[in-house]
């Protein structure tokens, strides 16, 4: 059974949102922003970007994920998803749905975002979501994630290769991580990523990620993944307070991969 994703929308994203001003709501929704999130940007501007964003791009995810020749985790399996820039837990909305609870709860769920904001927001929905992970957090630094030897490993990239605030320098961390996963449960990993395909202005992080992976003398077998779906956005005004999702063309511009990678 797929999680109840729009209760957990409405507590703990919609009434906060809504309780925002109107003049820090107009702050927050500069078109110039775009969705791009610095570490240091106020709590509003992650709300406003969970609020918008999150339904459409968990969609986005959960299905380049059913697409994919990702096997999801079998009975004595456990598999660790590290979901890097991971906002408000939006790669856990994604597998909630695609997944059942047998296999869900045969995931242990590690985040990471940079934002101090976002990473209390996906706190809460993880929480309320309700998943039924085998485990769930947030950790404040790559450095801390483990990796134990024999479980799988899948890193999630949802929407995070187009963000300005990403560094060459995160660039290098993520790589670092990813070798260090390969050789600590000594086994192929794998890595999933979603973002637009139609932003030009910013250099995408996720081909540079690729070619480091590749210079570190990984083998790197690349499966394209098609996404087609409509765009999907909450609407707000509903004397009930349940919220309601509004579909809208064009469908989204989705780039899509899976990689393996191995030693």
């Amino acid at each position: 059974m797929a999680v109840e994703y729009d209760d957990s929308f409405e507590e703990c994203i919609q009434r906060p949102w809504l309780a925002v001003s109107k003049m820090r709501q107009i702050d927050a929704d500069q078109p110039k922003r775009q969705g791009q999130l610095s570490p240091d940007a106020p709590n509003e501007w992650a709300l406003h970007d969970t609020f918008h964003y999150q339904r459409g791009h968990a969609d986005v995810f959960r299905d380049a994920y059913r697409v994919s020749r990702h096997h999801p985790p079998k009975k004595g399996e456990r598999l660790r998803v590290v979901d890097v820039g991971a906002g408000a837990a939006t790669v856990a909305v994604a597998l909630g749905e695609a997944l059942g609870r047998d296999k869900r709860r045969r995931i242990d769920y590690v985040a990471f975002d940079p934002n101090p904001s976002m990473r209390s927001l996906g706190e809460q929905v993880l929480e309320h979501l309700d998943a039924g992970f085998g485990s769930g957090m947030y950790i404040e630094s790559l450095e801390e994630t483990d990796f134990h030897k024999g479980d799988r490993l899948l890193f999630s990239f949802s929407y995070v290769s187009h963000q300005q605030a990403v560094t060459l320098a995160d660039v290098d961390r993520w790589a670092s991580l990813i070798k260090r996963g390969i050789q600590e449960v000594g086994r192929a990993v794998e890595l999933m990523y979603t973002t637009a395909s139609n932003i030009h202005s910013i250099e995408p992080k996720l081909p540079m990620l690729g070619e480091k992976l590749d210079q570190a003398g990984l083998r790197r077998t690349v499966e394209p993944l098609s996404v087609h779906l409509k765009q999907r956005y909450p609407e707000t005004g509903g004397r009930d307070g349940r919220v309601r999702w509004r579909w809208r063309n064009p469908q989204w511009q989705v780039q899509a991969e899976r990689w393996t990678l191995r030693a």
